[in-house]
């Protein structure tokens, strides 16, 4: 799995690429740096956020198995 450095560099870099010498020139290393940290902190919350949701969902089909499991003991008995 990419590290979300590497990926937030990546998409960096490959913004430069689609630039014009001109626009690239106006542009200074701490102006691609900021935007490496801006996307690294935007794929950092939507992992976060993701994780999160399914963290919730296991919680649910947790309780549904357990009740499920319940059912299943009273009619055993």
């Amino acid at each position: 799995m990419m590290k979300l450095s590497q990926h937030a560099y990546e998409v960096v870099n490959s913004f430069k690429q689609s630039l014009d010498e001109t626009q690239r020139q106006a542009l200074q290393d701490e102006n691609f740096e900021e935007l490496q940290m801006l996307i690294e902190a935007a794929i950092g919350s939507s992992v976060s956020r993701a994780l999160h949701d399914l963290a919730k969902e296991l919680e649910l089909l947790a309780k549904k198995t357990r009740q499920a499991g319940a059912s299943l003991e009273k009619i055993d008995k």
